[in-house]
């Protein structure tokens, strides 16, 4: 099946679990950002990329919820290659799947009578990079002159997510490879769609 279909067959699945269940504590929805990363440079905002896939919750207790996501992610910090060539980088894409599994805290601040509006995220992620391009300055492609033995790594990712409604969200996290080994902080903003 290719890709496309099936992401396409979660989404209509997704909806259809989440119709059937409206009051029940299992919640799902799309995910979709940017990544912001230093890759090559002075600036952890040099690189950016998609930060896109699904997600789906499950309410444990009255303040807490368990999440996970499926994500196609791009341009995060995640891997360093085993060998590159020393010079000047102009366009990288790293393409990553990430599968992210984190604990909420969910808090009430501005609309609590209704729902909760604020919450805290803390947990890890498994990423695998699947495939990567890269350019020199001058626009000459060196994807062939860059070797990856490791393809991949865990992180650590903390955020906090502000729910404008129950439906829709913004969160920003904060991702860090376990074995730093040179590698900084990869940062996410992404809107999130929760079909209920």
């Amino acid at each position: 099946m290719k890709p496309i279909n099936l992401f396409i067959l979660i989404v209509f699945l997704l909806q259809f679990v989440s119709l059937k269940s409206q009051n029940s504590r299992f919640n799902a929805g799309i995910v979709a950002g940017l990544n912001f990363s230093e890759l090559e440079g002075n600036s952890i905002t040099d690189y950016f990329g998609l930060n896109a896939g699904l997600i789906g919750t499950a309410r444990i207790a009255k303040h807490a919820q368990i999440g996970i996501e499926f994500l196609f992610s791009q341009n995060g910090e995640y891997v360093l290659p085993s060998f590159y060539p020393k010079l000047q980088y102009g366009q990288i894409w790293l393409n990553h799947i990430e599968i992210p599994v984190h604990f909420d805290w969910l808090i009430g601040v501005f609309k609590k009578d209704k729902f909760y509006d604020l919450n805290l995220n803390l947990g890890i992620a498994y990423t695998r990079l699947i495939g990567y391009t890269a350019n020199d300055n001058e626009g000459l492609e060196i994807t062939d002159q860059i070797i990856y033995n490791y393809r991949e790594a865990y992180l650590i990712q903390a955020g906090t997510t502000y729910n404008f409604t129950p439906k829709i969200a913004l969160n920003l996290k904060a991702s860090l490879p376990i074995r730093k080994e040179e590698l900084s902080w990869t940062l996410g903003a992404r809107l999130i769609y929760m079909v209920r």
